[in-house]
């Protein structure tokens, strides 16, 4: 079985960690962002964006449904075990939902808006976002529940 996904210049590459991961074959199809708006990819985006999954009939798009589908058909990326399954989903969509937003939005400010006239009045308030917002929430609850990495791990 070979699965196939587009992916763009500086997309992310959860998906592709995913298949490494699970040690499933793929190919990689580049879209270029005129590509992205074409009738072509949007029969298998409807947002025209990236990345997209194809495994013989099945088309799917979204990172986080692509990963899960991934997972729930090979090995190791999730548990076996119901509860540890269900707190492994948790974190996958806090990364997605809660954590990589704010990081997100501070790589654009820091390398894509750098020479806009508002970033340096911006970028503060952005890593204010980081610092304070879910990462001391987090911390605290490390520390409370003894780990993340225990509460999550596949094996």
């Amino acid at each position: 079985m070979v699965a196939r996904w587009r992916h763009g210049p500086g997309a992310r590459t959860r998906v592709r960690w995913a298949l490494e991961e699970v040690g499933q074959p793929y190919e990689v199809r580049l879209v270029s962002l005129r590509a992205k708006k074409e009738p072509t990819h949007l029969r298998v985006h409807p947002f025209g964006l990236i990345p997209t999954y194809e495994d013989g009939d099945l088309v799917l798009f979204e990172t986080g449904a692509i990963v899960l589908h991934i997972a729930e058909r090979h090995a190791g990326l999730i548990p076996d075990d119901a509860n540890a399954r269900a707190r492994a989903i948790t974190w996958m969509f806090a990364a997605l939902n809660t954590v990589e937003p704010p990081i997100f939005e501070l790589v654009t400010a820091k390398i894509l808006e750098s020479d806009k006239p508002w970033t340096e009045e911006r970028l503060p308030m952005v890593k204010d976002r980081v610092a304070s917002g879910w990462s001391s929430s987090l911390t605290a609850w490390a520390r409370q529940t003894g780990s993340m990495e225990r509460s999550v791990r596949a094996t």
